[in-house]
């Protein structure tokens, strides 16, 4: 044989053996075992949960980036279980959870299906605080391991300032906003809330809490000024929740799953929600419809995924996608699925323009996640109907931009800039000086124009007088429940009650199954996917994004001075 044919021959093998292997550690990650009669479904609940699959980014951190569970798969999953014969139960696995609260509530409405059908569901509650047990609270039997703590005390929201630090490094702020709670720019202005950012923020905390007490009191089957005093009286360890009736059992995590399978002729069978899924097939049928899934912070260009800036929604992927569906005449609706507290003002026109240009020939009904502020709502403005979540995170109709003057920072590491222009406003977005008054005026009038555009479109969309709009408006944050209260919002529902409100809005039957198509397609393929998978437990692209105050710096370097932004204030994280 000679040694080129030889290494031929080599090569041949070693793809083989490869692929091998490949299929192999395949297989072994996604057993082909069917679903047996009477199993009991293994939800292990993950801490982090996306909307869709993340659009890439870094070749890094794309090759390595795990696929990540997604909500819809997740939800669909749950509810198609509950109906499954072949399902006798439901096993919860509930720990830290990095979700917002509307996510939580979507799962949760997906957990209750199976206490509707009389199914028996069993949570092993093992750490965390509000938001983990109000998901554990869909379970008739609630257990906690013995040395577990339950963090609950009641809900905060905190901000964080840099003025005082700007001070120290010498950098000015020159920011200006419109709408008198658009507080996007305090932190950069001000040491402190002001009152009008103090008082939204409070609200929403308010119906948030008021919301979570009365679905636990239900929950438990406690009187709600009961389950107020618990939530008042914590935290609590294991036994001390026992007493007070807020778990069923004290259990390690393997003897609460025990206990839910076990019977007298020998255990009932399990499968994973993850197997489960890979083993059944959703409903489908001539009729499409298209999820959407917009999340992220809204930027021009394409979809990214990168560690310092996190998920980017872009307005060139958002129109390529709304084109397509606008041209494929099996899609009689759309239902676009935002999960974005905004970004660039310019960016979420060109987005509004394509949701528009596709309303104009099918219905598109937005469904809110845990955020679709600002820029997330000015996007929402040109459905059909609005669907939301009660915690939703939502209005925040305002702009604000601006830019920083960071010559004193360079003078104080020694160094000089000199600057030569021609035209009167050439520097007017310079770094290295002030706005003058002049520009300062020029500058507000601008930032007007794009806050008085977004009223229009909302009052457009909403079939509102731009004056009721407005009464709503100026950078007001709300929650679902009370934006549902002042016309903002059409109903209150998850995912689930989207996609009936498009059939119905489609003329397509209640009981007529339809096939879902989910964009933005995937632009990674199977090798890399796979590869995802087995680095599932080795990668974590947003650890820059988790650490406090980096993520809001990180929002406002991506964006160029000037720039009008809808975007939420803060980091709103309410725990």
């Amino acid at each position: 044989m000679s040694t080129r044919r030889g290494v031929f021959v080599f090569i041949v093998l070693l793809a083989l053996l490869g692929a091998a292997a490949v299929f192999a550690a395949f297989t072994l990650r996604h057993p082909s075992d069917s679903v047996h009669d009477a199993s009991y479904l293994v939800f292990d609940v993950p801490e982090d949960l996306d909307e869709g699959e993340a659009p890439p980014g870094d070749y890094t951190v794309d090759w390595l980036r795990p696929n990540r569970p997604q909500l819809w798969k997740i939800v669909l999953g749950l509810r198609q279980a509950a109906k499954d014969d072949r399902i006798a139960g439901l096993i919860l696995h509930v720990a830290d959870l990095d979700w917002g609260w509307a996510k939580v509530q979507e799962v949760r409405d997906a957990v209750l299906e199976f206490r509707a059908q009389g199914k028996p569901i069993y949570a092993s509650f093992e750490g965390g605080g509000e938001r983990e047990y109000l998901l554990a609270s869909a379970a008739d039997v609630i257990g906690v391991p013995p040395l577990t703590t339950m963090q609950l005390d009641g809900l905060s929201a905190s901000a964080m300032f840099f003025k005082g630090t700007l001070d120290k490094l010498d950098i000015k702020p020159n920011f200006t906003h419109v709408g008198a709670y658009k507080s996007g720019s305090e932190s950069y202005t001000r040491n402190d809330m002001s009152p009008e950012a103090r008082e939204a923020l409070q609200k929403l905390v308010d119906d948030l809490y008021d919301g979570l007490v009365d679905s636990l009191a239900s929950a438990r089957e406690v009187p709600r000024d009961t389950m107020a005093a618990l939530l008042d009286d914590g935290p609590y360890d294991a036994p001390t929740a026992y007493e007070r009736g807020l778990i069923d059992t004290v259990l390690y995590e393997s003897e609460l799953d025990s206990l839910a399978i076990q019977e007298d002729d020998g255990d009932r069978p399990t499968i994973t929600l993850n197997h489960y899924l890979d083993h059944t097939r959703r409903p489908t049928g001539p009729k499409h419809i298209a999820l959407v899934v917009a999340s992220g912070v809204i930027d021009e260009g394409k979809s990214r995924n990168t560690a310092a800036d996190g998920e980017v929604l872009g307005s060139e992927t958002m129109a390529k996608v709304m084109e397509e569906i606008h041209d494929r005449h099996s899609v009689k609706a759309v239902v676009l699925r935002v999960d974005s507290p905004g970004g660039s003002a310019e960016a979420s026109d060109e987005i509004w323009n394509e949701v528009e240009r596709v309303h104009a020939e099918k219905p598109v009904v937005v469904s809110m996640s845990d955020y679709a502020a600002s820029g997330g709502y000015y996007v929402s403005s040109a459905a059909s109907t609005i669907v939301a979540d009660p915690t939703t995170i939502t209005g925040s109709i305002g702009v604000y931009g601006g830019k920083l003057n960071v010559i004193g920072l360079y003078h104080k590491l020694g160094l000089n800039v000199e600057t030569v222009s021609r035209g009167q406003h050439a520097e007017m977005l310079s770094p290295f000086k002030d706005f003058t008054p002049d520009e300062a005026r020029r500058f507000d009038a601008s930032m007007q124009y794009v806050y008085d555009t977004f009223v229009q479109r909302v009052a457009d969309g909403r079939e509102m007088e731009a004056k009721d709009v407005e009464r709503v408006a100026q950078g007001h944050v709300w929650s679902g429940l009370a934006a549902s209260k002042r016309g903002l919002v059409d109903e209150l529902g998850g995912l689930e009650r989207s996609i009936e409100v498009a059939k119905q809005l489609a003329n397509i039957p209640a009981s007529e199954a339809v096939t879902i198509d989910v964009y933005p397609k995937s632009e990674r393929n199977f090798l890399r996917r796979f590869i995802g998978e087995l680095f599932a437990d080795e990668s974590d692209d947003e650890t820059l994004q988790r650490i406090p105050g980096l993520r809001a710096m990180v929002e406002a370097a991506q964006f160029p001075s000037g720039k009008p932004l809808t975007l939420l204030p803060y980091h709103i994280d309410i725990r």
